[in-house]
């Protein structure tokens, strides 16, 4: 029988508890973990999909003003509530961000009604200087712009997303960041780049038709709506947004509920006032707001956009001296 001194008794039970301490460290570190990964994912899931509470929802009428249109001379039922035009960039392009300055630039001079206009991005970007010099000049054109023409800057804290492995993409962003859309009734997205040509056409996506908004079922258009079709936002699985978006995000008895739905293009005259840049060549008419597609290599499609050159002139304007070719 081996008998030990006081001393390595006290080492062995010291030793004994730092390894229960760091088991069980570790293990409160693993579950913390866990549960931060299912928490992202139920976020990223549409919350669309989830069955509405009847009992306990409220009417709220879309409510609605007519107006005398001075063309037809007949009356003309236009929205009334809080509505604001939103775009967004997961990653710094500097033609993108350009872009978005130049069409709140237009919504201001052309007399848009909407009363916000958001940019929604990472708020790396205000922590971060980039390593491309013409990202950080394009991000001070914005910050500058932002003042001038009057819209709102909305960095969202993405770190969580990119800690647990996740790509950060359009989808992802939009989702994490849409509790910011709350004090609004309606928010109209619209891919960036783009080209604005008729500010006041382009409300009337907003304002001529009614809105989807929260689901009630006394309200018919809040779940049959012949200008809206509901299309969820599959962040987890999807990286790129509709290049026309609409959204409504409400609170209920004990969760949030966002609403997404995408124009009916087969309505002419209004589904159609947010388009690609064939649109013109099918119709002979342009649309409100022209959204442009990217090439192979991420830069802006350039073959028959007829639109293009009319863009890089109004992007210069807004971001000086910056060369977006490569962009």
């Amino acid at each position: 029988m081996v008998l030990l001194s006081s001393s390595t008794v006290a080492t062995l039970f010291i030793s004994a508890i730092t390894i229960l301490c760091t088991f069980g460290i570790f293990i409160a570190g693993y579950a913390l973990q866990q549960h931060s990964v299912r928490n992202i994912e139920r976020d990223f899931r549409s919350l669309d999909s989830m069955q509405a509470d009847y009992e306990h929802m409220t009417y709220d009428t879309n409510k609605e003003q007519s107006i005398l249109d001075p063309e037809t001379g007949e009356l003309e039922t236009w929205n009334q509530g809080n509505f604001a035009y939103l775009q967004l960039l997961s990653e710094p392009n500097p033609a993108s961000i350009c872009s978005t300055i130049a069409l709140y630039k237009k919504l201001v001079q052309g007399g848009s009604t909407i009363q916000d206009r958001l940019f929604m991005y990472p708020q790396e970007w205000d922590l971060i200087m980039s390593t491309d010099p013409v990202v950080n000049k394009a991000l001070a054109f914005l910050r500058e712009a932002s003042k001038q023409y009057k819209f709102w800057l909305l960095p969202i804290d993405m770190n969580l997303v990119i800690e647990q492995g996740y790509s950060l993409t359009d989808s992802k962003l939009l989702r994490i960041g849409e509790l910011q859309f709350m004090a609004y009734d309606s928010v109209l997205y619209l891919r960036t780049p783009g080209l604005l040509l008729d500010a006041q056409e382009l409300d009337k996506m907003i304002l001529t038709r009614p809105l989807p908004m929260k689901y009630e079922p006394k309200r018919q258009e809040s779940y049959r709506n012949a200008a809206w079709i509901g299309m969820p936002l599959r962040a987890h699985d999807e990286a790129k947004i509709p290049p026309v978006y609409l959204l409504s995000v409400n609170t209920m008895r004990n969760r949030v509920e966002a609403r997404t739905h995408v124009p009916n293009v087969a309505l002419r005259g209004f589904g159609d006032l947010a388009a690609g840049p064939n649109f013109v060549k099918v119709t002979g008419k342009n649309p409100a707001y022209v959204f442009f597609d990217w090439d192979e290599d991420g830069r802006i499609q350039q073959d028959n956009n007829t639109y293009y050159e009319q863009w890089t002139q109004e992007v210069g304007e807004v971001c000086v001296g910056l060369d977006l070719s490569h962009y």
